[in-house]
Order: structure tokens, then C-alpha cells, then sequence
């Protein structure tokens, strides 16, 4: 593997993506968790991970080769 994608496996951001991006396909899939959660609960857990992507991405300041060990 390179330090690029070690480097990604670490990334707190990649991470928030991946699961962003779970949490829509299943939702997309099948729209189960609005009808666990209602449909403005689940807006805003896509909308809270989104503003948070936001705010990771503003304070990254390292490459992701950097981050490899």
C-alpha cells in the first residue's frame, strides 16, 4: 500500500465519509430509517454529518501521505 491510502485508513474525514455515504444508501435503499426516525431526524443527522465534514476539512492541515505510519 502506499502512504496515500495508509494515510486515508486514518483520515477521521474519510471516515465520516464512509459512513455518510451508508447511512444515504440505505436510506436511498430502502427509506427504513426515516420510518425510525422520522423523516427531520434523519435530515438532520445528514445534515449535522455534513456541516461536521465541513468543519474536519477546514482544520485539516496535513496531507494524507503524512498521515501514514
Amino acid at each position: 500500500m502506499n502512504a496515500t491510502v495508509r494515510g486515508a485508513a486514518r483520515s477521521k474525514m474519510i471516515w465520516l465519509n464512509v459512513a455518510l455515504a451508508a447511512f444515504s444508501a440505505i436510506e436511498l435503499a430502502s427509506a427504513n430509517l426515516t420510518t425510525l426516525f422520522g423523516p427531520k431526524v434523519t435530515a438532520g443527522i445528514l445534515l449535522a454529518g455534513s456541516l461536521l465534514n465541513v468543519i474536519l476539512r477546514a482544520l485539516t492541515t496535513q496531507a494524507l501521505a503524512e498521515k501514514a505510519p
